[in-house]
């Protein structure tokens, strides 16, 4: 959520939009359009103002249609589109919002997961290799000694000195593959590592590696040769990425319920989530969307100052008339993306009043 940090600090109000994007029908560009109109006809009957239609309109019609199924969210303010960003599932339904504050909590869900990891694709010569740290991708590549790498009919003594100085330039190959994903997995502290390309050369890279069996997946596609299956490898690698981000969400609702259990770092309800957001001593938000959606918080121009109850919000922020009443979720939402908090969104998550949060220290 920090990423949206400018987005939270931005001036109101916004036009917000969830859509699905999907072009994989022959009629798409046209089942698009009138998508659009739909959704434009929606924000305007809300109040949202032609400038601002205009930049979404703008933004809707320069960009690039998506192969295949697609999500998109868009965020204006006055004629700036805030966000525009494209994701590989459609929301379940589409959205539209022109209110004070940006629609901000579905984004917890479809931003880029923060997993770090490595992906390599090998083969007898080297590597490609993909590394991620939780802001940005670095790419890099190893090719090590090119000949000889193929084996020959024949036989004799000359043939066995040629297989055997083909077995060790692939040995060497693999070798240095292998020490600079060790360095790749400690330089952006990875915490999963896929391995494709040749069969044959990925395990080999898989046994020279000092890593945790836990750590390291072999995935079937991709190679560094023209006619593999790359889309395939790489939905592959989106659904391994995500599978770990599922796992983070589920140990910080664990993490939630048992400091909450001690009576520790963690609180629920809206009066002590709000307390703790105004003092930026919040680590993890949880929320069930189903049940804080229905409620609202009182909050000002400052993202961070927002509260249950009127008073505590006007003590800080004084001028009387930039106090309003808001939705919960977008309310929070912002407060967290302000405040550098992470959010953990689940319909099935049980929270008092939809929203827990663990601290980062105790009051």
């Amino acid at each position: 959520m920090s990423k949206l940090k400018d987005i939270a600090t931005a001036p109101g109000p916004f036009a917000s939009v969830y859509l699905d994007a999907s072009h994989d029908t022959e009629d798409a560009a046209k089942v698009a359009e009138l998508r659009w109109r739909g959704l434009r006809d929606q924000l305007a009957g809300q109040g949202a103002p032609e400038e601002t239609l205009a930049a979404l309109d703008e933004a809707v019609s320069s960009a690039d249609p998506p192969a295949g199924k697609a999500g998109r969210v868009l965020i204006a303010s006055g004629t700036r589109v805030l966000v525009d960003q494209t994701f590989p599932v459609p929301p379940p339904a589409d959205v539209t919002r022109f209110s004070s504050l940006p629609d901000l909590l579905p984004l917890a869900s479809f931003l880029p997961p923060p997993v770090s990891h490595v992906v390599v694709v090998a083969d007898s010569s080297g590597a490609d290799l993909h590394s991620f740290d939780g802001r940005a991708e670095l790419v890099s590549t190893v090719r090590g000694r090119q000949h000889p790498l193929h084996k020959t009919g024949g036989g004799g003594w000359a043939h066995r000195r040629l297989q055997q100085r083909v077995e060790d330039t692939v040995k060497h190959n693999v070798k240095q593959v292998a020490e600079e994903v060790e360095r790749l997995v400690r330089e952006v502290r990875a915490e999963l590592v896929v391995l494709g390309g040749e069969v044959q050369a990925r395990s080999a890279v898989r046994h020279e590696l000092d890593l945790d069996d836990d750590l390291v997946v072999e995935v079937e596609g991709a190679g560094l040769a023209g006619g593999t299956d790359d889309e395939e490898f790489d939905n592959a690698v989106r659904a391994l990425v995500a599978q770990r981000q599922q796992q983070h969400d589920a140990e910080v609702v664990e993490r939630f319920r048992a400091e909450l259990g001690r009576d520790g770092l963690a609180v629920e309800g809206l009066a002590h989530v709000t307390d703790a957001l105004r003092l930026a001593n919040v680590d993890a938000l949880v929320v069930n969307t189903d049940v804080l959606a229905d409620q609202l918080v009182w909050t000002s121009g400052q993202p961070d100052q927002v509260g249950a109850d009127e008073v505590s919000v006007r003590q800080v922020v004084g001028d009387p008339a930039a106090v309003e009443r808001n939705r919960a979720d977008d309310a929070l939402a912002r407060a967290a993306a302000a405040t550098g908090a992470s959010v953990v969104v689940g319909d099935d998550i049980e929270v008092l009043q939809g929203v827990g949060a663990i601290l980062r220290h105790r009051p």
